[in-house]
């Protein structure tokens, strides 16, 4: 039974003359020799490249009359089998380049490292877990795991003040909202209540019109009695009406007067240029904009409402005055 893999046939296969051994490598190429330090057979290519890399040409090979059909103490060895070649999944990782600081197999060698500074690793990881490369390796791990425990103790902090900076703005907005309500509430009770002051005057003046024309229509009728009570004697129908006529004059100018003074002033509600572009602007009453504010620790970016007050009226300065917004 031929051996495949490099590694060495069962104890019964011994006394086999026809024994044919496999390349480790290469798996289905017949070897020419085994590497001593590698526990390896080797195809006649594999010795060449065994021969010349710099990391494992001192190695100790067995070719001709010291090549052995079989290596008995591979047999119960505690040596860890070797790493697949990510390249080369049929590649043992044996070799690690110090110019790239990577580890390869011996294809990758021969290939992507030929000119490199390579190390046999069976030689050099002996006393590495000792050694202050690993050392620093630890504390490397370690001192990341603490950066990261910071880290999400950050997002943690970031997180609640996030929400709070966001109920924080909210509250603003809802307590410029209450201003502005009561700016609309006042302003609307200002509007009603000089609309209400002209009606009053308008028809105060009108009903004082309508007083003057009661008394005014009383005299005249009590002119209009005395003329029809004299209608039988010419003699004190023209005395009367003589003196009537001065009333008449009177009741005639009169009459002109609350005919000129038969009015009201006219008023309509026109609504403030300023007041219409904030209702049809999108962007009224507040905005949300970007904050130089920075999180202490982390990149998280904190936003907050930026109030950009829009121009209002004289009345709306005097309502809401600094102080009532430095309450915000």
């Amino acid at each position: 039974m031929a051996e495949v893999g490099g590694r060495k046939r069962d104890p019964d296969d011994v006394g086999s003359a026809d024994a044919v051994m496999f390349c480790g490598p290469c798996g289905n190429v017949q070897a020419t020799s085994f590497c001593k330090d590698c526990h390896d057979y080797l195809c006649s290519t594999c010795t060449r490249c065994h021969e010349r890399l710099e990391a494992i040409k001192h190695h100790q090979l067995l070719k001709g009359a010291k090549f052995p059909s079989f290596y008995p103490t591979r047999k119960g060895q505690t040596t860890e089998s070797f790493e697949k070649c990510n390249d080369h999944p049929q590649e043992d990782v044996k070799l690690f380049c110090k110019s790239h600081n990577t580890v390869c197999c011996v294809a990758c060698s021969v290939g992507k490292h030929k000119d490199c500074n390579k190390e046999y690793i069976p030689d050099i990881a002996q006393g590495y877990t000792t050694g202050t490369e690993y050392s620093k390796l630890q504390s490397d791990i370690q001192d990341l795991d603490t950066l990261g425990a910071q880290c999400q103790a950050d997002i943690d902090r970031c997180l609640k003040e996030v929400n709070a900076l966001n109920w924080g703005e909210v509250d603003k907005l809802k307590q410029f909202k209450t201003l502005i309500n009561e700016y609309l509430n006042n302003r609307e009770k200002e509007l009603i209540a000089e609309m209400q002051q002209r009606c009053d005057r308008d028809t105060s003046l009108l009903q004082n019109i309508q007083a003057r024309l009661k008394t005014w229509q009383s005299d005249l009728s009590d002119a209009r009695a005395k003329l029809q009570s004299h209608q039988q004697s010419s003699y004190k129908l023209f005395i009367t009406a003589k003196r009537i006529q001065p009333l008449v004059d009177q009741l005639q100018e009169t009459l002109n007067d609350m005919q000129q003074q038969t009015r009201y002033q006219h008023y309509e509600l026109a609504k403030d240029d300023r007041m219409v572009k904030i209702l049809a602007d999108k962007t009224g009453i507040a905005t949300v904009e970007t904050s130089s504010k920075m999180a202490k620790t982390g990149s998280l970016l904190m936003l907050e409402l930026t109030f950009k007050l829009i121009p209002w009226t004289k009345q709306a300065k005097y309502l809401c005055s600094k102080q009532q917004y430095s309450d915000i």
